[in-house]
């Protein structure tokens, strides 16, 4: 363990997620994690093998971590057996930086990096959801104790964090989220064949919901609203991307008159998202779902389309409300008819703060950034720990 590493020296990084599935929190994990490896670290991430989590960090050739294995199995004597294990491969393989990603591996981690001393690896937790925090005991130990820094993915998670756990300061650090701008961008070709497999006209004007079809993520606030919306303007469309357990609720929904032909479930573009982003006039994100830095906002940002988003968590941050989109109090009816009218009917100004939305997005919200900013506050948190010694 040689967490006295020179500033300039590549790092040693291990990242931790419990999952089995590939996930809103899996992506920017092993998309850091990719990058960090691309400049120069030595990089490992483990998680819970045997599904479609396991499949993408092969697929990317991130390297696996060996030795141990993360499960979800409580039996006592099963977790001693992880933790030794983390502790012989942090050991073996000499790791600086030991980054969590959910709260299983988090404290994972914690009970092994205990066993090794004061030249322990640096203890990161990246809190990736839109959520209130634990104010137990166990939980102030864990993150004000143990850990050494934690990133947020929004200002606002920041100040829950902090009026949760008061004694951190310096240790919270907001690092937003980021998209690749090569992939998601305005000049797609293949976006006239999804309009045109859309069966939309040319001159169609299309919003879009691209969202795990969940509770909680504006399905049923927006249909409230849309058949407002595509009466006023007659030439618009409300796209429903996704797949989740409402899918059968929206079917049966989507065959009354009032929608019929106007909002249409698309089902989950698996391999031609991006080009579902630019096929769009206006997109939409209505609701927070388990990555907080909500990556739909910036994917549809990426492709130059004003999104039209719920004043809330991360979307306050990336959005600049009447500049690059508009935002909206959550469940506000007439707040979302009124903001879906003024971008489909005036596709000038959408175009305008869809432009905006895109050098937003390359200024501050690509993977690269995303992945240096994060290397930069372990250096700063890496120091604070030189300082304190």
């Amino acid at each position: 363990m040689t967490s006295w590493r020179a500033s300039t020296e590549p790092l040693r990084i291990l990242h931790l997620l419990a999952t089995s599935r590939w996930t809103g929190v899996a992506e920017p994990a092993v998309s850091t994690a990719q990058l960090q490896q691309a400049r120069g670290h030595t990089v490992w991430v483990a998680g819970i093998w045997g599904r479609s989590f396991e499949q993408v960090v092969e697929a990317r050739r991130v390297p696996r971590a060996t030795g141990f294995e993360l499960r979800y199995d409580y039996r006592p004597w099963v977790q001693l057996e992880t933790i030794r294990g983390l502790c012989e491969f942090i050991k073996r393989e000499q790791v600086d930086v030991v980054h969590c990603h959910l709260i299983h591996d988090h404290w994972i981690a914690a009970l092994a990096l205990r066993r090794l001393g004061p030249t322990r690896p640096l203890l990161v937790r990246t809190v990736h959801r839109y959520e209130s925090m634990r104010r137990d005991p166990a939980h102030a130990w864990l993150f004000q104790r143990a850990t050494d820094l934690i990133i947020t993915v929004s200002q606002e998670q920041k100040r829950i964090i902090e009026n949760a756990y008061p004694r951190l300061c310096d240790e919270v650090e907001v690092i937003y989220g980021g998209v690749n701008p090569n992939r998601f961008r305005p000049d797609l070709p293949g976006a006239a064949l999804v309009r045109a497999d859309m069966g939309e006209p040319p001159d169609a004007r299309v919003a879009g919901l691209v969202a795990h079809l969940g509770y909680n993520r504006g399905h049923r606030w927006l249909l409230r609203v849309a058949p407002r919306v595509v009466a006023t303007v007659p030439n618009s469309t409300i796209w429903i991307v996704g797949q989740g357990e409402l899918k059968s609720f929206l079917r049966h929904e989507l065959r009354k008159p009032q929608y019929r032909g106007r909002v249409l479930l698309t089902g989950y573009r698996t391999d031609d998202l991006p080009e579902t982003y630019a096929a769009m006039d206006v997109g939409l994100l209505l609701g927070l779902g388990s990555e907080g830095s909500a990556r739909a906002a910036l994917e549809a940002m990426a492709t130059a389309r004003p999104v039209i988003a719920v004043r809330k968590g991360a979307l306050v941050d990336t959005i600049s409300h009447g500049a690059d989109g508009l935002l909206v109090p959550e469940d506000d009816d007439a707040a979302l008819e009124s903001a879906l009218i003024r971008l489909l009917g005036n596709p000038e100004e959408a175009r305008r703060m869809g432009e905006a939305a895109r050098r937003k997005v390359l200024e501050r919200f690509t993977e690269d950034i995303r992945a240096e900013r994060t290397l930069e506050a372990y250096r700063r948190a890496l120091e604070r720990r030189t300082a304190r010694v």
